[in-house]
């Protein structure tokens, strides 16, 4: 027992200094400015497993900022101050010896390998010679390519590329599981995503807004999950499914025209200002307004608000929030449209008023019950 007791002890000294444990790098990247690197793939290429790389506000074109290959590496790639201020700008053009894409993910990457925080623009897809070999070639993921990958694409911005399939995001062949998270997609050629090849894609996309591509979001012979997500003006087609073997779940999303599926509906979300790129959710409760960085009241509320999975954590949604997360690339962040609830916002945080409506009733019990002991 005693032994016992030592040894116990001695492990509780070690894990209580750190001893034993490595924590990675942070890795920067500034074309213009004093960093370690001055484009991403070499900071890449230098990065080993759990390392981050954090790249400065800028413009990243040419070499080095395109075609960006994780080689297989769990690491994290984000940028500092998010997607408004990180572009990725490939720069392509149609002709075939000019056509480059954001990312390549080819290598098997798994959900640790992560892009978070870019915008994402003028792609083209390069010829996959691979692919489809009773077919030839093929143009696919002009903005982001996963073949046989599953990587965490996080609080991007994908826009203005194109492809011969999948203008955005192409997931491709057997063990592509991407998971999409609170990314905005708009002004893509083609679909902005492209989910194919026999039964083994399957795609998982979360809190994310498709809005103003040529196409939604295709399916070949693969499946695609989508939850608290708006599909609102792409083309002739929210969601185009290939096949019998093809399929798209969704839930408590958005989807002009309708979709089957829990909490899902079709209505106008109200965008703020589409044309200039702006696709916060209009709100009487208030909206933020990211050129004049405030909030500014709308005289309409989106029902996109408080409509996500009730399941679904509402993150840094600010007060108040309903106690519930919005749809869109938007809910569980910051910017989070606010609730409104047919009278003046609420100026005073009540104890206990968990939605904040002003008051403290069994709603408000009934949301702390629906999260209690919730692991963040």
């Amino acid at each position: 027992m005693r032994r016992a007791i030592v040894t116990a002890a001695a492990v509780f000294l070690v894990l209580g200094t750190g001893v034993g444990f490595t924590h990675g790098r942070t890795i920067t990247v500034d074309d213009d400015g004093p960093a370690h690197f001055n484009n991403i793939q070499a900071a890449i290429d230098d990065a080993n497993d759990g390392d981050t790389v954090v790249v400065a506000d800028g413009r990243y074109t040419g070499p080095g900022n395109r075609d960006i290959d994780f080689h297989g590496k769990a690491i994290t790639v984000k940028s500092e101050n998010g997607p408004e201020n990180c572009i990725i700008d490939c720069n392509a053009t149609e002709h075939y010896l000019n056509r480059h894409r954001g990312f390549r993910f080819h290598s098997g990457e798994g959900a640790d390998s992560v892009v978070a925080g870019f915008t994402i623009r003028n792609g083209r897809a390069p010829m996959e010679l691979e692919l489809y070999p009773p077919w030839g070639s093929y143009y696919v993921g002009g903005g982001i390519y996963c073949r046989s990958s599953s990587p965490t694409v996080s609080n991007c911005i994908i826009r203005d590329n194109g492809g011969g399939g999948g203008g955005g995001l192409a997931s491709e062949y057997p063990g592509s599981s991407p998971m999409i998270i609170n990314c905005t997609f708009s002004g893509n050629n083609e679909y902005s995503v492209l989910c194919s090849n026999y039964r083994g894609s399957f795609p998982k996309i979360a809190g994310c807004t498709f809005t103003g591509n040529e196409r939604g979001i295709y399916s070949l012979s693969g499946k695609i999950s989508l939850s608290n997500c708006i599909l609102w003006g792409n083309g002739p087609d929210e969601i185009v499914l290939m096949n019998e073997e093809s399929s798209a779940a969704a839930s408590y999303c958005d989807i002009r025209g309708g979709w089957p599926g829990t909490g899902n509906i079709d209505a106008d979300p109200c965008f703020a200002d589409p044309e200039n790129g702006d696709y916060h959710l209009k709100s009487q409760g208030g909206r933020w307004e990211p050129n004049e960085g405030r909030w500014t009241i709308d005289d309409v509320t989106s029902l996109c608000i408080d409509a996500g999975d009730p399941m679904t954590p509402i993150g840094q949604e600010p007060f108040p929030n309903g106690g519930r997360i919005n749809m869109g690339a938007y809910g569980g962040t910051g910017e989070a449209s606010k609730s409104y609830f047919g009278e003046p916002v609420c100026e005073t945080i009540v104890a206990g008023d968990v939605n904040g409506d002003c008051k403290v009733n069994f709603e408000d019990f009934r949301l702390m019950s629906l999260h209690w002991l919730e692991v963040r």
